[in-house]
């Protein structure tokens, strides 16, 4: 794998990030933001995945209440 890695690892290769015309936007609020999505898609799927009995228990008791709340009598 890193005979694959080799040609971007050379010194002489610059890194994107550096580059100030590789990002549309500068501004510090889109990348505050941007970064909060990406943080909070991560968490999301990380949870999913490692989670399941989490998910399971918070969708019963949701469960619960709506029909607590739906088929209560009037």
């Amino acid at each position: 794998m890193d005979a694959d890695l080799e040609r971007y690892l050379e010194a002489g290769v610059g890194r994107v990030q550096d580059e100030p015309a590789c990002c549309f936007s500068k501004c510090g609020f889109g990348k505050k933001i941007s970064g909060a999505a990406r943080e909070t898609e991560a968490l999301v799927s990380d949870l999913m995945v490692d989670q399941p009995l989490l998910w399971l228990l918070v969708s019963f008791f949701l469960g619960l209440l709506l029909g607590k709340r739906l088929f209560r009598g009037n």
